[in-house]
């Protein structure tokens, strides 16, 4: 009888390899497939895995985590480079230096309690909404208090009829007393827990969406070793990693060749019932890809669709992207990740 080979269940990430993945996240996705590439094969995979295991982490947690990072690195480095400059200089090339100087901001307060440090952790487009409804006086007090990288994006999305006036008591603020900075404060942060509840509750980072934005910016051999390896340790994420690795809308990344053979593969049914609920952009994209006279009709039959139900429109691009995919895998078509791979000549 032929014996069965059954695969070793993989092990749960290890804290160090949950902290690492947490950081990794907080990189953001093209700069995390930058710094897996130079891991080892075994190292990727663990990390991957562990990513691919994060969930919702408090936002004090991740800060701390970043915060233990840049120190460490600094420590690293301090001896021959002097430290925090060097610091700046590191994060600077990695994240960009607005985001450098707001992790290095962090940890300057980090040893003092400071006002309003829990708006930290708030978009700032989000808090900008919210603020529209504070008087002048009130964000100019808040906005002195963030951060200045933080306080700039935080103003650039406040309305503009209001900027000038904001700007002109920012100028003017000389000593607030602390009682009334504390009282602003507690009322916000009390308006925040109803309004913003999932602020408080932790955020979610990591997990399906993140491994997804990380596995297009690898390339396509690491991509391939590392769903195969998905595959045989947890099938289930391999699914729903694979399902979203091409959505509907992005096949305005197909070139025009490989689109035609997608069109030609594809239910004519299915393809109307997707365009139903498509952007324009994609619309436009495929009209242009089919003969005048097949573009003509299928307008036309869009414009007296009756109403589709969302989940009809679903199915249908799901069935569309099957055909992609499939595509994909035989090498018929090449689905653009901007990786210098993907260049055809």
């Amino acid at each position: 009888m032929a014996e069965v080979q059954t695969l070793n269940p993989i092990a749960p990430p290890t804290e160090a390899e949950r902290r690492a993945a947490i950081v990794l996240v907080s990189l953001g996705a093209q700069l995390s497939a930058t710094v897996l590439r130079h891991m080892p094969d075994k190292v990727v995979e663990r990390l991957t895995y562990a990513i691919s295991s994060l969930d919702r982490v408090p936002p004090d947690m991740r800060k701390s985590i970043t915060e233990e990072f840049i120190e460490e690195a600094e420590t690293r480095r301090k001896y021959h480079f002097g430290g925090v400059e060097y610091a700046r200089e590191v994060l600077a090339k990695a994240v960009g230096p607005e985001r450098a100087e707001q992790l290095l901001s962090r940890v300057a307060y980090r040893g003092s309690k400071r006002p309003f440090d829990f708006l930290a952790d708030v978009e700032p487009v989000q808090l900008a909404r919210f603020l529209q409804e504070e008087h002048p006086q009130t964000i100019a007090l808040i906005l002195a208090h963030l951060p200045p990288v933080l306080s700039a994006r935080v103003f650039s999305c406040v309305p503009e009829e209001i900027r000038t006036e904001v700007v002109n008591r920012i100028g003017m603020m000389d000593r607030i007393s602390p009682d009334v900075v504390k009282v602003v404060e507690t009322g916000l942060q009390s308006k925040l827990s109803s309004v913003l509840p999932r602020e408080r509750q932790g955020e979610s980072i990591g997990g399906v969406d993140f491994l997804v934005q990380l596995l297009n910016q690898v390339d396509r051999s690491t991509e391939k070793a590392l769903m195969t390896e998905l595959s045989q340790v947890n099938p289930e994420l391999a699914e729903q990693v694979q399902s979203q690795m091409f959505v509907f809308e992005d096949l305005t990344l197909l070139d025009n060749r490989s689109l035609e053979l997608v069109l030609r593969e594809v239910d004519k049914k299915d393809l109307l019932l997707a365009l139903r609920g498509a952007p324009e952009s994609v619309r436009e994209v495929i009209f242009r890809n089919i003969s005048k006279r097949a573009a003509q009709m299928m307008q036309e039959d869009l414009a007296v669709m009756g109403p589709v139900r969302l989940r009809t429109v679903e199915e249908a691009q799901k069935n569309i992207v099957k055909v992609v995919r499939r595509l994909e895998q035989e090498e018929q078509i090449v689905i653009s990740r901007g990786n210098s791979e993907d260049v055809l000549i």
